[in-house]
């Protein structure tokens, strides 16, 4: 996945407004996707799988939520018992 557009230039080829991209990814305020939008805040992590979602994968949650990108990193149960 690639983080090469903006949640800016995904709303506006989406041709969402503000408060309708924030409802889209489940924001009730606009302000605060505002500021998640100009980087100056981090979305939850439902909130930025949303965007990734909204994206078609083109914004990569992990690079949204510090959380998501732990959890993409960290080795999973199923990988733990294919290494034994």
């Amino acid at each position: 996945m690639s983080n090469h557009l903006s949640i800016r230039d995904l709303r506006d080829e989406l041709g969402l407004s503000l408060a309708e991209f924030a409802k889209a990814a489940g924001i009730a305020s606009k302000g605060r996707m505002s500021e998640i939008e100009r980087g100056e805040a981090t979305p939850p992590l439902h909130v930025a799988l949303a965007i990734e979602r909204i994206s078609g994968g083109r914004i990569d949650a992990a690079h949204l939520n510090a959380d998501v990108k732990a959890a993409r990193l960290s080795p999973t149960k199923a990988d733990a018992s294919e290494a034994a």
